[in-house]
């Protein structure tokens, strides 16, 4: 399976170059209401998690992450998303854990205005956690991640982006084995070349 998912992002990363070299002649930047051929993100992430299942147990992480999304007509574009994010004292204990999700999947984006662009997507992949808990000390497992955001263009070559997740997961937590996490994201986007 995560061979499967390896193998997407490579293809996912070969269309992208492959539609920056056919851009026009302006590689680089687009023009005021121009879509970019390619967008790469990165960004501040925050995800408040559920552990242990059941009565919350919820905590909070602060990570970082990135994005790579080749956009193709009709609002629709293809994403590569991976972020990650660590925690200390894990709900009052000395549990540490660190949370790593790698996902890729299609994005539709409304792109009637100049000033923003909001989008929806749906990704799969897979989640990897690492913690000093006996039980969780390094697995991975399925995940699935939905929302949304809105990037907004700042010049021709840089963008703004704010983006809310929902992250599921099939972490293994001595319990059930369902990971619900809340992520959001902000942070700066490189534009190249128009469609």
């Amino acid at each position: 399976m995560t061979k499967k998912i390896v193998l997407s992002g490579l293809v996912l990363v070969m269309f992208a170059v492959a539609g920056v070299r056919g851009a026009h002649a302006q590689a680089f930047g687009t023009g005021h209401g121009e879509t970019p051929a390619l967008e790469i993100g990165v960004n501040y992430d925050f995800f408040h998690a559920n552990a242990p299942p059941g009565a919350c147990g919820c905590f909070s992480m602060s990570g970082a992450g990135g994005t790579l999304a080749f956009n193709a007509p009709y609002g629709i574009s293809a994403v590569a998303d991976l972020s990650g994010g660590h925690a200390r004292g894990v709900d009052g204990t000395s549990q540490n854990i660190s949370l790593f999700n790698y996902v890729f999947g299609p994005r539709y984006s409304y792109r009637r205005t100049r000033h923003f662009t909001p989008y929806v997507e749906g990704l799969v992949g897979r989640s990897m956690e690492i913690s000093n808990y006996a039980y969780v000390q390094q697995v991975s497992a399925l995940a699935a991640m939905g929302g949304g955001g809105v990037s907004m263009p700042i010049t021709r070559l840089i963008g703004w982006d704010v983006e809310a997740d929902y992250v599921y997961s099939k972490l293994p937590n001595a319990v059930n084995n369902n990971q619900s996490t809340l992520r959001v994201s902000t942070g700066l986007l490189l534009r190249f070349g128009p469609r």
